[in-house]
């Protein structure tokens, strides 16, 4: 026999995993293809070993619901579209401002009491990437104990992240990374995170590309899950996480071995307590909990991941439409070997610039105590690969515009972000 099933709470290939392994635990199932792109199960059974209430029993057991219908909505992805086009908007033109700020940013140098803060305040992101990893892990292996299996999933994430920290660090002995690659590397991951969200909420039927593990690493990983929450955990630290990404890069800047994992194991620390009580609570509830926790976790990842697009860009030297607000400030020619512009730094923005091609520019930045933050100091202009520390007081940069148009200029997260207009006269 044949069958298609309907299937609500299905968002992701761990979801495709964890229904065809129910299934294959009973006799006379043929063939079964989950897609979670489709919400379909496609069974092929032996009717006389087993019935199909059984299987859809089975289904229902580990967290999921047979619809008797087809569970795609066209108004509801209609509205979902309409929504998620609003939030580009917002963050497209406020993702480069203080006010709108979704993802804690790392520095080098950090202390690691501020990496376990960043930690802290990522764990947010973390239920919507992992959260559904961990709560089936604590379902599965709820048998042994109401604590035990988050405490086991969590050791594990916290382990793998300490133990890549260290090797990442270890290549970063002898590898440096510019401020443009960086923003490189980001824009990257911003676009898996997108097509992330856009997989999880359904919003087009496309064949979008799936990140895959070589198979040989696949069986491995398989094996491992069968012994227990600690070792999924472990796989945790190979998930393509924007926040994730960022502290590997913090560690791979530290160029050391030892300083790598430490910053990886206080960043995980930090991630500990909300992820851990996730998997707590979820362990003393119904599998349903899980499907409505993370039925529109896509929303939130869509959001950081065009969040974290805006900084990669700006990063990275490339101008965002929307985002730039304020009067230019004109150059003052003092001789055809000197043009001089100066600006006073704010707290949340930089102002644009014009400067004219071919003149060295003696770019002068005034700063006080009450306006120079951790946000907007320092100050980096990709395209000349240079950043400069604002101290109090009048800071010069010197530069000699070769081309004209318009190049970014940014602080060293990529959040407050401006312009320098080059003309010709």
């Amino acid at each position: 026999m044949k069958k298609k099933l309907h299937i609500e709470g299905m968002t992701c290939a761990h979801c495709e995993k964890k229904i065809t392994e129910a299934l294959y635990q009973n006799s006379g199932i043929i063939d079964v293809k989950a897609k979670a792109s489709k919400n379909l199960v496609h069974l092929e059974y032996d009717d006389s070993v087993i019935n199909l209430e059984k299987m859809i029993s089975d289904i229902e057991r580990v967290g999921y619901f047979v619809s008797p219908v087809r569970v795609d909505s066209k108004r509801t992805n209609l509205l979902i579209f309409m929504v998620l086009t609003v939030l580009g908007f917002l963050v497209l033109k406020y993702g480069n401002s203080i006010s709108f700020d979704f993802l804690p940013n790392i520095r080098q140098h950090m202390g690691y009491g501020a990496l376990f803060i960043v930690g802290l305040l990522t764990s947010v992101h973390c239920i919507a990437m992992c959260g559904g990893i961990n709560i089936s892990q604590c379902n599965k292996y709820r048998e042994t104990g109401t604590f035990e299996p988050s405490l086991l999933y969590n050791l594990g994430r916290i382990t793998s992240y300490t133990i890549i920290g260290g090797v990442i660090g270890g290549v970063g002995s002898v590898l440096s990374f510019s401020g443009q690659a960086r923003g490189y590397v980001t824009l990257f991951v911003s676009f898996i995170m997108v097509l992330m969200a856009i997989r999880m909420l359904k919003l087009f039927d496309l064949p979008l590309p799936k990140l895959k593990l070589p198979k040989s690493l696949q069986k491995a990983l398989y094996k491992m899950s069968r012994k227990g929450p600690f070792f999924v955990g472990l796989a945790n630290g190979f998930m393509p996480c924007g926040p994730l990404q960022s502290m590997q890069l913090y560690a791979l800047g530290t160029g050391s071995i030892v300083r790598g994992a430490l910053s990886m194991f206080y960043f995980s620390l930090g991630t500990f307590p909300l992820m851990f009580s996730l998997g707590f609570i979820s362990s003393l509830l119904n599998h349903k909990f899980s499907k409505n926790i993370m039925k529109y976790s896509g929303i939130l990842i869509f959001v950081l991941g065009l969040t974290m697009f805006s900084r990669g860009a700006a990063l990275a030297g490339i101008l965002l439409p929307f985002q730039y607000n304020g009067d230019q400030v004109l150059s003052t020619v003092i001789n055809k070997d000197l043009q001089e512009v100066r600006i006073d730094l704010t707290a949340n923005n930089y102002a644009p610039i014009q400067v004219i091609k071919d003149i060295p520019v003696k770019f002068i930045i005034y700063a006080d105590t009450d306006t120079t933050n951790g946000c907007n100091n320092p100050i980096t202009i990709p395209s000349l690969g240079t950043e400069y520390t604002l101290v109090p007081g009048e800071n010069v940069i010197y530069f000699t515009p070769k081309e004209t148009g318009k190049m970014a200029y940014t602080c060293w997260m990529g959040m407050i972000t401006s312009y320098i207009e080059v003309v010709e006269e």
